[in-house]
C-alpha cells in the first residue's frame, strides 16, 4: 500500500469512527473531471477499491456535478441511486457526500453511509468539510 493510500484509508476510518457511521469512502475526481474513482473505504467491500464510475452516475456523481453536499434517506429510492457492484451498499439505508472542493477546484466527493435510515444534520455536515481540507492536501500532495 502507497503512503497517501494508507494515510487515506486512515482518514476515512477515523472519520467514519468519530461520526459513528457504518461506511466512510473517499472517491477522487480523474484529471478529465468525468469520472470518479473510490480510492478509500471503511465499510464497503475492500474489493470494490479503484472501482469507477461517471459523474453522470450515483449519489456520489449528483454531489461532484452539483459541487454540493447531499443526504439521503433510503438512497435506493432516490431517482439518482447507482448500486456499485460487489460492494455491499445495497444494505445501507443513509448517505451524506460533500464535495471535496478548494480554490474552485473539484477533487473528489467524501460519502458516509449508515445502515439504519436517518439523515444527517448540520454537525456531521461540519466535520465532514473540515475533514475535507486534510483529504485535499493529501490528494494534491500525491497527485
Amino acid at each position: 500500500m502507497r503512503p497517501e493510500s494508507y494515510y487515506l484509508s486512515s482518514i476515512v476510518k477515523t472519520l467514519g469512527d468519530e461520526l459513528n457511521v457504518d461506511v466512510c469512502s473517499l472517491y477522487t475526481l480523474n484529471s478529465t473531471g468525468d469520472q470518479l474513482q473510490l480510492v478509500a473505504t471503511n465499510g464497503l467491500s475492500q474489493s470494490v477499491i479503484g472501482a469507477r464510475m461517471s459523474i453522470k452516475q450515483g449519489l456520489t456523481g449528483a454531489v461532484a456535478r452539483t459541487r454540493r453536499s447531499l443526504s439521503v434517506k433510503n438512497p435506493s429510492t432516490h431517482p439518482d441511486y447507482f448500486h456499485l457492484p460487489n460492494s455491499g451498499e445495497e444494505k445501507y439505508q443513509s448517505y451524506l457526500g460533500i464535495p471535496l472542493i478548494k480554490d474552485e477546484v473539484l477533487f473528489g466527493v467524501l460519502v458516509v453511509q449508515t445502515v439504519r435510515a436517518q439523515l444527517f444534520f448540520m454537525t456531521e455536515i461540519k466535520v465532514l468539510f473540515a475533514a475535507a481540507t486534510r483529504v485535499i492536501e493529501v490528494i494534491t500532495e500525491t497527485a
